[in-house]
């Protein structure tokens, strides 16, 4: 059978997750209730990466098997946005061979970030973490490009994974991960400009896998060194201590979203993308069945 591989995009506000639990919300079982209306039996999607409580996506990945072999993809597409709730939409449709994972077989994902640094913007309140003091978008920039490289994430990893005691330090790849890219830029914001001179800046994050948290954890510490408060020198030192608590606390999830998933080689032009969808690849593209599920 055939696989149906699905291009999501959510506003997560309203959502406890991406993933089913008993008596939540999530993006999942929305997505599986629109399917079942369409008489997919007892399907169970599969998602490239887990978003936690709050978190958006705008290219999430999601594959499930093809039950209506005699709807075309736009069809099926719209049939599917036709029974899904407002904040979730589905962006592309495709089909592919049957043993397609979207999780297995990603190469590389990339999540965006956006901090407002200025006077309370209520537009924006659901997709920025809002700073007060004013923030330093170069320093913030020099900060974002030392995550690049392969590292030991520990320090920036959440829900446990981060601690010398974690099950995770035995796993093959235990909490390294390759960061493709990593920076923060400012952009234009979406209600107009402040009259305060406030400033909307994203930052952007691409790996190979990410840990729980990780994207978040790395955040917080560059709006820091943004602040003044930490030093772009001792991104370093936090990194060598592989230990989840030297670094302060998380940022909030709101203003993080999954842009987009890559099935094939990570290059440079990937990341200026501004119309995120499942990138180009063959179904049997190596992208490596033992890469990590996203968590930001």
């Amino acid at each position: 059978m055939a696989r149906l591989v699905l291009t999501v995009t959510y506003d997560g506000s309203g959502f406890a997750g991406s993933q089913v639990q008993p008596g939540a919300r999530t993006v999942q079982g929305e997505l599986e209730r629109a399917l079942a209306t369409l008489r997919f039996p007892e399907v169970r999607t599969v998602f490239a990466g887990r978003t936690d409580r709050a978190v958006h996506a705008a290219g999430q990945v999601v594959a499930c098997d093809d039950h209506r072999p005699d709807l075309n993809d736009e069809t099926l597409r719209a049939a599917l946005n036709a029974n899904l709730p407002d904040d979730i939409a589905v962006r592309h449709l495709e089909r592919r061979a049957g043993d397609f994972h979207p999780r297995f077989e990603a190469s590389w994902r990339e999540y965006r970030y956006r901090v407002w640094s200025g006077a309370r913007a209520p537009l924006g309140r659901a997709f920025a973490w809002h700073r007060r003091s004013r923030l330093n978008g170069e320093t913030m920039a020099t900060a974002a490009s030392r995550f690049i490289g392969t590292n030991d994430f520990a320090t920036v990893a959440g829900g446990g994974d981060g601690v010398p005691w974690s099950d995770v330090r035995t796993r093959a790849r235990g909490t390294t991960r390759t960061v493709y890219a990593c920076d923060c830029r400012q952009v234009s914001p979406w209600w107009g400009p402040a009259d305060d001179g406030g400033r909307l800046f994203e930052i952007h994050v691409v790996a190979d896998g990410f840990l729980p948290r990780m994207v978040r954890n790395i955040v917080a510490i560059i709006v820091d060194v943004g602040r003044g408060v930490t030093s772009v020198d001792d991104i370093a030192e936090l990194l060598s201590v592989r230990d989840r608590r030297a670094a302060g606390a998380t940022a909030p999830p709101h203003g993080l979203t999954l842009w987009q998933i890559g099935y094939s080689p990570w290059t440079a032009s990937n990341g200026d993308s501004t119309n995120p969808r499942l990138s180009d690849a063959s179904p049997t593209d190596p992208g490596g069945r033992d890469r990590a599920a996203a968590t930001g």
